[in-house]
């Protein structure tokens, strides 16, 4: 029984390793793409020389990095260097250690970097390989600040390993205690590197850094070799765990041993010594028992939930996850790894007990678990156990060991095996349940993703190529929060996704086939959005089957449909059951729906059945001709995500389409066959006549009988072939089945169609035999000895209807002719016998045809003779002397078969028959092998055997030549090979195989031989190769020179890429090397698409048409080429042309598909059209011809187009769609064209020459030439002076004006200088203050206004925006309605044309403010339904056809300037909207700082409450121009019973009371939003003196007023103190009528809670006073009476607008065009002198920080969107596209400019407002205009020249304007050479903007809104719908009066 146990277990065991085994053969490896995972990269910017280039290091390469924090800098440390990188691994700064060093030579130092950690002081600590292994402690934000230089020796020499890491030390976290650097290093022997120590915890204080304790009794920080006995340990890693400081090596056992092994020690960090050092020994097994001996990397890590399950551990238990490798030779014998590797996985709990052992052992066992290698090492044997001396070897004052060992091997059989790789790198983390390792692979750098599943097997599911040089490195990190990696490598530093969900675009793909056995575990299926997706990224990913996880047996599919994925076409609105396999649970009110293609049915759900309808008649699709049947998509479709989440093919089928029994009951589906009826049909009772026979499809569910294509009646299989000698009668029978009823048929015809004639016969029918009646059927053919036809047997009912019978076995006959190919005895006697073939009357006749007696014939075997052979020529005609030549001898009766030739003689020389008989022809020819003869003509017979030998006649003869090669050109070519050789010489037609060779690779000979000539192509070569060239005939080789292969030719580029269908255009090719290749030429390939094939069942492949045309090779980097005529390929009935180009250059193959592979489209346009002139005569009346047409400006340019008036070119100077102009010659030309032609009329005649078209115009008449008057000269010699006088005085002028500008400018630039000590006594007191104001910033954040407010700000300002909440009873048929045109709206095609109709419209019909309101609704529209990638598909397809038409008529400066248009409007809300999250996490902040600067810059001098005006401004025109006298005063506003002081507030003397209250509640309130705090007007401010006094102070003068003015009344006028009282209290109607309440009480606690309001807690409060948008004085007004404050103006621009008022006016600035910032005064020298110009430039001094700030980080390309980089790449592509950039390098500038600035920043910053929820004060948005419009003027590539009469703000900034301006071009460069955007990442950030805004308004409202106003314009729309068949097909414009319908009666109208 035991034995039997055993044996089950070692069964089991074996079957689990198989197990194993299996799954990781089986698995499935995904190649991952590099450029899916890449986030950022840095490149060593030193990399490695040739070894045979002196001029660099030879080992440059990186060697560690180390991060600061998730998103702080990143440090990598490398040969000779240090880098410091940003997150997005940007460099920042780099260090040359070596010229730290003091070395010149860094090109031969190398200084490997071996530390490179961060401490917890925020210490760069660095260490390298030179200089003793010495550190540095460095400054991380400035490498190049070496804190400290400790001049300890710590790191290990050259490429010896050193691993560190920083724990906790044995003294603890006390001052003196706190971390400690841990240390081991590989032994270097002599030197200073010989005292370290190869193990070392070294102190990190600053008195004694990197010090390791000396050892003294019982301590010790260090290990050190015994003196005798040091070994090579190769440190793989170190790691901390539970209190000990772990080391993983790779080493000999012990000292003397010559057996390699992997070592894990670890010391305790507790401990003040290394006495308890101790060390085990890993082992990592193979399956087949071998053993992976040398550990490569290791990592711990956190088991995760199922790895531990099979562990028996906890999740959260920790495990030692290691990678080993096999060494070379035994196992064991060697330290050098091989390409076979694996990962073994150890519980820590294992390997704790094994370092305990090992204790043990030393304690108990004595000596065998000592380390011998290490000095003073023993082990005392003592019975005590080992767990209180693992830390601490000491017991009763006696120390029991020091350094002990285990001597048993921790072991773990290997998960993962791996061949052909070396692993080198690991580091693991935990998705869900799943443990997965990240591992490099150096052999091939790579990185492998393996899932760890058990602790028996993982698989490896992925592999991604690192396109790197060099390994992968140990070093690797993942920050689990953000799924990111870093991967370090020799030569480049990756950091990448973890995951990559996106590259599987299935869910086959996704979660794989084999459950569990393939598949990401990462990923999983999210069935409603049809992603694969993270388990977060995918909604609800818990209810039911949403999220498929990898390991799911079964993905999401249509299992079944009934009935049977198809209907007859007549058959509509059939209830149609979709069985869903995993079918995902909805939300509640959500709703399934089946899409018959573009057809809509609600779908009702059954378990996992859906039931609905099939489309109407009129929405099927027609069966295209040909076919039986048409393919709709039937996909279930989710109104919770609105995606068609799983499809399948669903058939509308036709079966009248066949025409015959068999084809129609084959057929794929249920049609059945009408016999008396010839009719294919799904009802079967509908065949109707008198004994009827119905054939049951196959395919039909019924179990009817007869049933099938057998039961047809039809024909059988012919038993033998049927032979029909031409024109001799004979009858055949043919076999039938399933024949009607005698009585039902009333005759049988047989017919053969021969030649397309039908030739027929009657017919008897005997049963199922048919008897065809005699007749001698014909053939015209001479060349066809054997001719097929087709039988066919017909049959009439008694009705005579006719009917064919079926053929199944395509029944044939053979008709032939004896006479045809057989023209001579030996061909005639020889061919098959059943054809009856004799030689008769020396002709070739049907045997019972031949006229001559029968002993006259000769047949194959009668014994009668063939006439002698008759010889007629020879091939080839010559052969070399050195013979070897296969001759074929031609003749007649040259024999029966080869065995008949008895031999072949040329001379008196035999020529062997011998292994040709394959060339021998019966009777016509005979091949034989020549034999060496001198130069000579000599003649050829033969001889064949008959009944006695036959000798031959004829005088034919055969040369034997010497030929020569003379020469040979070209003597070079492409190494590519390809290159047209041609050879010259004597004799080279000689021989029968002739080649040619350029050393030993074949010349192919492309061309018949010559005498002269032979022309061949050459094989590759490689570069510099030089082969001589060779020819050989029939083996004899003659030799020539050399030729040379030079460098292939490269194409760089190709310009212009646009042609007409007619071609001739020239492009001109760029590149390399092009004259190394003798043949050039473009090759264009026109690939077309039927488009029937769109909708049929089955599909034609494209036809490629390709083009070729002949180029001009001008210089090495020079071709000229032009394009061909591909109107051949261009039909009306193929609509879709797919144009690609390459180039043939010899045999460089790579440039045939050039076009492809560098992403250039050659874009074809249609012919012009040009008009002939009108009675064909066109009279010159002045200098310009104007010619008229279409399309002229089709791809091409002025100077490409020709116009010859006569034989002379007309210079063109414009060229429009539909005319040109060109300048006409002076003197009339002579007559005729431009050929000299058309001389007749003797008038010159106009030609156009576009491209390969020529066209004549008509003839030209010169006007009579006249005398001029004598006065006319002198008349324009006094105009010419006028005109020069008045030129001379606008340029003094101008001259002037500029020399003014200039002087102000270095005013101005002087003023700043001598205003510096104020401007930054200034700055430090505002930074100060600011300080103070933001602190709460990172707390609190910033007051953001809320997603509905900024989504209102940014799309409706100035409109009235929908509803947020839908309706609580809304009225069904219009809730019905809006739903269909909500779904109209997803039509692409609808919304295209419904966006281009409605923007078609003109002003007077749909104003300016109607379009914009329809793209903001429509935005709102996609927002809701989560389709911002559908809308952004829709305004690309919009942009591109916007491009196209700017492009064509030139006007691609103005485009996405204005906002006009809806196109342009949607362009700015969706900017808005994609910028939100940049908006919050990093442009912001210093857009707010940078208002608050202004706002407290502003507010710290006297502002005019009434004009806005103030003491300090950036705006010239909004400064007080008087010296306004003020003294700043301290009030006190917060303080406790005490009295003490608790806040304060700075107010000016000369402040209004309501610019006092503002300001104390900005101090109270700072960063909260201004929405949730009271208003001035709201409250009252009270001044308190002593304990009782108390007085509301009001803006209002109670003194009557003795003129027009009265003057508001200010603190001053109050006598109001310095540190006097104030406080807040509730708002008295009549100042000081009663005791108020205070709002502000001290409360104990943190500074937050230091104020309350009271009064204002519920909101009647809060709104009892109106807010305004502007702090506005409390006064009652008199009539006639003006109130002023620091001024008296007539025009005060005082505006007490309310906040939607103000909204409203400052709409008309908002996107639809910037508010220019202007000035009414005249800006002089004098003025710069006056006293408001220096406060001017103070200002702008004091706030030139932060706009600098605001500008860099709102132009950093680190921050830039993914959105605005996607945008930014498609204008780059259309203007690279339609060849803008050449004639405007310009152009992407200003449309970005336009996008950017215009659409977005330049209105942020003027109205901070819209994003933040603030008031900005007259006076701080004065100063934010001049920041904005310096922000877009920036942008503006049109250069302003600055004059006197320039603006204050333009001079202001003129300085930092061209500053600023190369920070936007750097900007837009950087921006350009971010990668790619990928489509999953751009989707990822618009459903991220969908989710910001979703939910904010009411969808029905907003529909409805937008229905309202599309709904006026339906009839122009109809129009559109109506006049395009794509549009028809669609059903769209039913699907638009549908929703009017609805809307009107509901569903029952329709």
């Amino acid at each position: 029984m035991e034995a039997q146990r055993s044996h089950r277990t070692i069964l089991l065991v074996v079957c689990l390793i198989l197990l194993g085994l299996l799954s990781s053969v089986v698995s499935a490896e995904w190649q991952g793409d590099l450029s899916s995972y890449h986030i950022a990269s840095f490149s060593n910017p030193h990399p490695p020389r040739p070894l045979n280039d002196p001029s660099g290091n030879h080992n440059a390469k990186f060697n560690h990095f180390t991060l600061s924090g998730p998103d702080g800098a990143v440090y990598v440390g490398a040969v000779n260097y240090l880098y410091r990188l940003d997150s997005s691994l940007n460099l920042l700064q780099n260090v040359s250690i070596c010229q730290e060093l003091g070395e010149d030579r860094c090109d031969i130092f190398t200084n490997y970097n071996k530390i490179l950690i961060l401490d917890n002081q925020n210490r760069l600590i660095t260490c390298g390989s030179q200089n003793g292994g010495k550190c540095q402690f460095r400054n991380p934000d400035d490498l190049t600040d070496v804190l400290f230089h400790p001049v300890i020796n710590v790191a290990g020499f050259g490429e010896s390993s050193t691993v560190s890491l920083i724990a906790t030390g044995p003294m603890g976290d006390g001052p003196d205690g706190g971390d400690w650097l841990y240390v081991a290093v590989t032994y270097t022997e002599g030197g200073e590197y010989g005292a370290i120590p190869p193990v070392s915890r070294r102190i990190l204080n600053t008195t004694r850094l990197l010090i390791s304790p000396p050892a003294g009794p019982g301590s010790s920080s260090s290990t050190a070799f015994d003196p005798n006995t040091p070994i090579d340990i190769a440190y793989v890693t170190g790691f901390s765990h539970d209190g000990f400081t772990y080391f993983i090596t790779s080493q000999k056992e012990d000292f003397g041993s010559n057996v390699f092994v992997s070592k894990m020690n670890r010391v305790c960090q507790t401990s003040p010594s290394f006495d308890s050092y101790t060390e085990i020994t890993l082992q990592c097994q193979g399956s087949d028992g071998s053993v992976y001996s040398l550990v490569q990397a290791a990592h711990i890590g956190p088991a995760g939930p199922d790895l531990a399950v099979s562990l028996g551990l906890n999740a959260e238990d920790m495990v030692l996850y290691a990678v080993f490798a096999k060494n070379e030779g035994a196992d064991g014998t060697s330290d050098v790894p091989i390409d076979q590797s694996a990962l073994c996985v150890y519980k820590m709990s294992d390997i704790l007990d094994a370092f305990k052992e090992a204790v043990r052992g030393c304690i108990k066992d004595g000596d065998d678990y000592l380390v011998k290698y290490l000095e003073n090492s023993f082990c005392k044997t003592l019975p005590v156990g080992p767990d209180m001396f693992l830390c601490y070897p000491f017991g009763d004052g006696t120390q029991l060991y020091r350094y002990a060992k285990g001597i048993d091997v921790t072991s773990s059989n290997a998960v993962l095996e791996l061949s052909d790789t070396l692993m080198s790198s690991i580091i693991t983390t935990t998705e869900m349940n799943y443990t997965v390792a990240i591992i490099g692979n150096d052999s091939s750098g790579e990185l492998l993703k393996v899932h760890i599943q058990s602790k028996t097997s993982a698989r490896l599911y992925e592999r991604v190529d690192l396109d790197i040089t060099g390994s992968v490195l140990k070093d690797v990190k993942i920050n689990d929060t953000t799924r990111e990696m870093y991967i370090l490598t020799e030569q480049k530093f990756l950091k990448m996704r973890v995951e990559n969900c996106g590259q599987y675009t299935t869910c086959e793909t996704c979660i794989g086939t084999d459950a569990g056995m393939d598949g990401d575990p990462y990923c999983g299926w999210c069935t409603l959005q049809r992603q694969c997706t993270l388990y977060s990224d995918c909604k609800l990913p818990d209810v039911s089957t949403r999220w498929l996880a990898y390991n799911t047996a079964q993905c999401i599919e249509i299992t079944n449909v009934d009935p049977n994925n198809n209907l007859p076409i007549t058959v509509t609105e059939q209830n149609v059951t979709v069985s869903v396999e995993q079918l995902p649970e909805l939300l509640t009110n959500m709703t399934y729906e089946c899409w018959f293609g573009s057809y809509v049915s609600q779908a009702t759900k059954t378990n996992e059945d859906l039931r609905c309808v099939s489309p109407p008649g009129n929405r099927i699709p027609p069966i295209q001709q040909g076919d039986d049947a048409v393919m709709v998509l039937l996909s279930i479709h989710s109104s919770e995500t609105s995606v068609s989440f799983v499809d399948t093919s669903f058939y509308f089928y036709e079966c009248s389409t066949h025409t015959s029994c068999v084809s129609c009951v084959g057929s794929r589906w249920a049609c059945d066959w009408c016999v008396f009826e010839n009719r294919c049909t799904h009802n079967s009772s509908t065949c109707a006549g008198d004994n009827e026979i119905v054939i049951t499809g196959q395919n039909n569910s019924a179990m009817s009988s007869p049933k099938g294509p057998g039961s047809c009646p039809q024909l059988l299989a012919q038993n033998t072939e049927v032979l029909l000698p031409n024109g001799i009668e004979r009858s055949l029978q043919v076999m039938t089945t399933n024949l009607p009823d005698q009585t039902q048929i009333t005759s049988f015809e047989c017919s053969f169609d021969i030649e397309g004639v039908r030739q027929s016969t009657t017919a008897q029918r005997n049963n199922d035999t048919i008897m065809c009646d005699m007749k001698a059927y014909t053939y015209t053919s001479s060349d066809e000895a054997e001719l097929i036809v087709k039988l066919t047997i017909e049959w009439t009912d008694t009705s005579n209807n006719p009917h064919i019978l079926d053929d199944l076995f395509n029944n044939n006959a053979t008709l032939y002719k004896c006479g045809v190919l057989k023209p001579d005895c030996s061909r005639c006697v020889t061919a098959r016998p059943e054809l009856e073939c004799v030689w008769c009357n020396a002709m070739c006749e049907l045997r019972e045809s031949c006229t001559t007696a029968e002993g006259e014939w000769v047949t194959h075997n009668n014994n009668a003779s063939c006439p002698d052979p008759v010889l007629q020529g020879v091939y080839p005609l010559s052969g070399p002397i050195e013979g070897n030549t296969i001759v074929s001898v031609m003749g007649t009766d040259i024999g029966t078969g080869f065995h008949t030739v008895l031999n072949v003689t040329i001379g008196d020389q035999e020529c062997h028959l011998d292994g040709l008989e394959a060339y021998y022809e019966i009777g016509h020819n005979v091949s034989c092998l020549t034999q060496s003869r001198v130069e000579s003509v000599v003649p050829i017979s033969l001889t064949v055997n008959g009944p006695s030998p036959q000798e031959s006649s004829g005088n034919v003869t055969f040369e034997y030549r010497v030929p020569s090669i003379t020469s040979f050109s070209p003597r070079f070519g492409p190494a590519a090979g390809g290159t047209r050789i041609t050879i010259n010489g004597m004799a080279l037609n000689t021989g029968r195989n002739i080649q040619a060779f350029i050393g030993d690779k074949a010349c192919k000979i492309t061309s018949p031989v010559t005498e002269t000539e032979a022309v061949c192509t050459s094989s590759e070569g490689s570069v510099g190769q030089t082969e001589v060239l060779k020819m050989s005939f029939d083996g004899a080789n003659k030799t020539s020179v050399v030729f040379t292969f030079n460098n292939n030719p490269v194409i760089t580029g190709v310009s212009p890429i646009t042609s007409i269908y007619a071609g001739g255009r020239e492009m001109v090719v760029r590149g390399t090397h092009l004259d190394t290749a003798q043949m050039a030429s473009l090759v264009v390939t026109v690939a077309t698409q039927n488009t029937k094939t769109k909708r049929s069942v089955g599909s034609d492949e494209p036809k490629n048409n390709s083009f070729e045309e002949s180029c001009t090779v001008e210089s090495p980097e020079l071709m000229r080429c032009k394009t061909p005529n591909i109107t051949s390929a261009i039909s009306s009935s193929l609509s879709q042309h797919n144009v690609t180009f390459g180039f043939i250059m010899d045999g460089v193959s790579d440039l045939l598909t050039w076009s492809e592979d560098n992403d250039v489209d050659l874009e074809f346009f249609p012919d012009p059209e040009y008009d002939e002139f009108e009675d064909d005569l066109f009279e010159k009346m002045g200098e310009l011809m104007t010619i008229t047409g279409k399309l002229i400006n089709s791809a091409i340019t002025e100077s490409e187009l020709v116009v010859y008036v006569g034989p002379v070119r007309c210079d063109v100077n414009f060229i429009e769609e539909e005319a040109l102009g060109c300048n006409l010659p002076e003197e009339k030309p002579s007559a005729g064209d431009f050929n000299g032609q058309d001389t007749e009329r003797g008038l010159p005649v106009v030609w156009v020459i576009h491209s390969n078209l020529e066209f004549r115009i008509g003839y030209i008449s010169y006007p009579p030439v006249e005398l001029l008057p004598i006065l006319l000269p002198s008349i324009s010699g006094a105009i010419v002076v006028c005109v020069l006088i008045i030129a001379l005085c606008f340029l003094a002028q101008l001259y002037g004006s500029k020399q003014e500008a200039k002087l102000i400018q270095e005013d101005m630039r002087s003023l700043e200088e001598d205003l510096s000590d104020e401007i930054k006594q200034a700055f430090a007191e505002l930074q100060t203050d600011l300080t103070d104001l933001t602190s709460d910033l990172h707390g609190i954040g910033m007051p953001f206004v809320s997603h509905r407010e900024y989504a209102s700000n940014m799309l409706f300002i100035g409109q009235e925006r929908p509803d947020t909440q839908d309706k609580e009873y809304p009225d069904e048929n219009v809730e019905k309605a809006m739903m269909k045109f909500s779904s109209l709206l997803s039509n692409k095609a609808f919304l295209l044309v419904l966006i281009q109709t409605l923007d078609a419209e003109s002003t007077s019909k749909l104003p300016i403010r109607q379009k914009q309101l329809i793209a903001s609704l429509l935005t709102v529209i996609m927002i809701m339904e989560n389709k911002l990638t559908y809308l952004t598909d829709v305004m690309i397809t919009l942009m591109t056809e916007l491009i196209q038409t700017a492009a064509d008529n030139d006007r691609t400066r103005q485009l996405f300037l204005r906002n006009e248009s809806i196109l342009e409007k949607l362009l700015s809300n969706w900017v808005a909207l994609c910028l939100y999250d940049q908006l919050q996490s990093h442009t912001a902040y210093p857009l707010f700082v940078l208002y608050r600067a202004i706002k407290h810059r502003t507010e710290s001098g006297p502002v005019d409450v009434f004009t806005g005006r103030s003491r300090y401004s950036l705006n010239f025109e909004k400064m007080l121009e008087e010296d306004v006298e003020f003294n700043t005063l301290n009030v006190v506003v917060l303080f406790d019973e005490e009295g003490k002081v608790i806040k304060e507030v700075k107010v000016l003397d000369v402040d209004t009371i309501s610019q006092v209250k503002e300001k104390i509640l900005d101090a109270l309130h700072r960063n909260k939003p201004y929405s949730s705090r009271p208003s001035p007007n709201q409250v009252s401010l009270e001044w308190r003196r002593g304990t009782s006094g108390r007085l509301v102070l009001t803006d209002m003068d109670l003194r009557p007023s003795t003129d027009k003015w009265r003057r508001i009344n200010m603190l001053k006028d109050f006598h109001v103190g310095d540190n006097d009282q104030m406080t807040i209290v509730e708002k008295q109607d009549v100042a000081n009528a009663t005791l108020s309440q205070p709002i502000l009480k001290f409360s104990e606690g943190d500074e937050e809670s230091t104020y309350i309001n009271l009064g204002f807690e519920d909101s009647a409060n809060r709104n009892r006073y109106s807010k305004h948008r502007y702090t506005v004085v409390e006064v009652e007004p008199i009539e006639g009476v003006k109130d002023w404050h620091l001024v008296q103006d007539e025009d005060n621009g005082y505006d007490d607008d309310d906040d939607e008022e103000g909204k409203k006016k400052r709409s008309k600035d908002c996107c639809s065009g910037l508010r220019s910032v202007t000035f009414r005064n005249k800006i002089t020298r004098r003025k710069i002198k006056e006293i408001s110009f220096p406060r001017l430039m103070s200002t702008k001094g004091v706030i030139q920080k932060y706009v600098d700030d605001m500008f860099n980080t709102i132009l950093s390309v680190e921050s830039a969107p993914k959105a605005i980089k996607y945008l930014f790449d498609f204008f780059d592509s259309q203007a690279n596209r339609h060849e803008l950039e050449e004639s405007d390098p310009e152009i992407t500038h200003i449309w970005k400019s336009n996008i950017l600035p215009l659409r977005f920043w330049s209105n942020a910053i003027k109205n901070p407002d819209y994003i933040f929820d603030i008031r900005p004060t007259r006076s701080v948005e004065a100063s934010m205009d001049v920041i904005g419009q310096l922000f877009h003027d920036v942008h503006d590539t049109k250069t302003h020249k600055l004059g006197k009469e320039s603006s204050v703000n333009k001079l202001l900034y003129g300085r930092e304007k061209q500053k600023y301006q190369h920070v936007v071009e750097d900007f837009y460069n950087g921006v350009q050479s971010l990668p790619q955007m990928t489509t999953q990442e751009l989707n990822k950030e618009l459903y991220k903007a969908c989710e910001n805004f979703t939910g904010l308004f009411s969808k029905l409202d907003t529909l409805e809104r937008l229905w309202n106003i599309v709904s006026k314009h339906n009839s122009t729309i109809l129009d559109v719908l109506e006049s395009e068949p794509e549009y028809e097909e669609a059903h769209l414009g039913y699907l638009l009066e549908e929703v009017q319908v609805t809307l009107s009666s509901g569903d029952e109208a329709l």
